[in-house]
């Protein structure tokens, strides 16, 4: 009996040894569809990009203030439909 209570006890510190050992899961190998998903590519543009885009469509208003963040939005909106 004590025989079998050693071989479990090393048995149970290898599996858990490994499973140390062992890289973690990517989100492709944890979800494997949503990688083979067809999902359209993010265009990425630069928070300086973004700030000129604004900065055109706060001058196209005729430069009156308060709409800071409609404009930054709207901004974000066109350079991620170009």
């Amino acid at each position: 009996m004590a025989r079998t209570d050693s071989t479990r006890e090393r048995t149970s510190f290898s599996a858990t040894r490994s499973a140390e050992q062992r890289e973690p899961a990517t989100a492709a190998k944890r979800f494997p569809l949503s990688a083979t998903r067809n999902e359209p590519k993010r265009q990425t543009f630069t928070e300086e990009e973004v700030r000129l885009r604004a900065y055109e469509i706060y001058q196209r208003r005729g430069g009156a203030a308060g709409n800071d963040l409609d404009d930054w939005l709207q901004a974000e909106r066109e350079l991620r439909e170009n």
